[in-house]
């Protein structure tokens, strides 16, 4: 069977139940704590174990000057979040309403079957403007805890 190939523009980042407005990239990060198990017996070979993990997670995306929208994430939101210094939850996947004909009015809707769920504190938040171009957003997330896998359920 051949595979077919996931589109990169149908996987969002959502925080606090939210995407961010005009997102242009995300990313989702996961890594291994790799620890020191060296011994005499490995020869010239590195040993190591997996002691632990860690991911974060990144956003960029335009800037909206849109304060009507209610259903994405705009700046000054985002602000807050990161300012209150708590850990936010994050959805990161394909949205249930996925389309390729672009936003649907209501917005796009949090995976629930696939993708991955966890905590993360705002770690650096940047707005940028430069001349002759269109501002931009973009956010850095550390995991705080586990990040899970949504389950499918049939």
């Amino acid at each position: 069977m051949k595979r077919k190939a996931l589109k990169g523009h149908l996987l969002m980042l959502w925080i606090a139940g939210k995407v961010i407005a005009l997102s242009k990239s995300c990313s989702l990060n996961l890594a291994a704590i790799v620890g020191d198990s060296n011994t005499k017996d490995d020869g010239a070979w590195d040993g190591g174990e997996v002691v632990g993990f860690n991911w974060s997670a990144t956003n960029q995306s335009v800037d909206s000057a849109d304060e009507e929208v209610s259903n994405d994430h705009v700046f000054d939101e985002l602000f807050d979040l990161m300012i209150a210094g708590e850990p936010v939850n994050i959805t990161f996947g394909r949205p249930t309403n996925a389309t390729d004909g672009g936003v649907p009015e209501a917005g796009w809707t949090e995976p629930t079957t696939s993708g991955y769920q966890g905590q993360a504190l705002i770690t650096a938040l940047d707005r940028t403007g430069d001349k002759g171009s269109n501002a931009s957003i973009s956010i850095n997330l550390q995991g705080v805890g586990e990040l899970k896998k949504l389950k499918v359920t049939e």
